[in-house]
């Protein structure tokens, strides 16, 4: 979840910030703090959420914790600002699903920046919490519940409410639908956002260009013929091709072995069935000096 975190606030800093700058527009500070209330209600039921274990152990990944949050949440809050853009500047939505106008009414604007906003900012907890794509991991049901309601108070805000001090008008059911879809499309590159930057951060990615030097050899065809050899050396390897020369190898390594467990068997054996091997063995298991004794007993 601090993937999530760090999107949120990215995407709400920046998306608001550019707003600002280029159109002037104020989105209204009590809608954030609604968006606010409603996301936070929804994180607490993630304590309940089904998950499957991680396959390796766990650790602070704050690279790709913050890298993971700055990119997800800089596309965020470049949906949101083509979206102000598509419904204040231009006709596409009136055009293409006979959509009343929001230019120049910047209640009924705010309301559908608000309904955006909050679609997409909640929906990304399931991209978040889930290793593989999304749609792959279900939920766990207190989540899905909570997220349902939370949007479903988040589209009767938009379409009914009417609230002065808030500076919000209602938009309608038809602007919602429009809403709900242009989130929805825009919320699937996000698990390929989500997997572009894990490949990027492991060094998978950088292993043509630095390491093998693939995009700056001088070789002819950039070193296609080294490569191809080194395929087919290990095709043949895999395919048991070379195999004769491995079979010659383990066949000469245990022959040796073999030696060599004889002649310690024959040296055993000697100890034991010999006068002069006892002796030997009982006077080295009680750290006895042999030499001393041989030239005592000569004397």
């Amino acid at each position: 979840m601090q993937i999530y975190a760090v999107s949120i606030t990215i995407r709400i800093v920046l998306g608001f910030m550019l707003l600002a700058l280029i159109w002037e527009y104020d989105f209204p500070p009590f809608m954030v703090l609604i968006i606010a209330i409603l996301n936070d209600g929804t994180i607490m039921t993630i304590a309940q959420d089904r998950v499957k274990p991680s396959p390796r152990p766990d650790s602070w990944k704050l690279n790709e914790i913050f890298a993971t949050g700055v990119v997800i949440g800089t596309y965020l809050a470049l949906v949101t600002v083509l979206f102000y853009w598509v419904a204040a500047e231009t006709t596409f939505f009136e055009t293409y699903f006979g959509l009343s106008s929001l230019s120049g009414n910047s209640e009924e604007l705010s309301s559908a920046v608000y309904l955006q906003v909050s679609i997409i900012s909640q929906a990304l907890i399931f991209v978040t919490r889930s290793q593989s794509w999304s749609f792959l991991e279900r939920p766990g049901t207190l989540l899905m519940v909570a997220f349902v309601v939370a949007q479903l108070v988040a589209t009767v805000i938009a379409v009914y409410a009417d609230i002065s001090f808030a500076s919000i008008s209602g938009i309608g059911w038809g602007w919602a639908g429009v809403i709900w879809l242009y989130s929805l499309i825009f919320y699937i590159p996000l698990d390929i956002i989500k997997f572009i930057v894990r490949y990027a951060l492991s060094g998978q990615a950088w292993n043509l260009v630095f390491d093998r030097k693939t995009a700056f050899t001088s070789r002819k065809d950039y070193g296609k013929e080294d490569r191809e050899a080194k395929w087919v050396l290990s095709q043949r390897t895999l395919q048991g091709l070379m195999s004769g020369e491995l079979e010659i190898r383990d066949r000469g390594s245990s022959m040796l072995a073999e030696q060599a467990r004889r002649r310690a068997e024959i040296a055993r054996l000697g100890e034991l069935h010999t006068l002069r091997g006892h002796v030997e063995s009982v006077v080295r298991l009680k750290n006895l000096d042999l030499n001393m004794i041989q030239s005592a007993h000569t004397v």
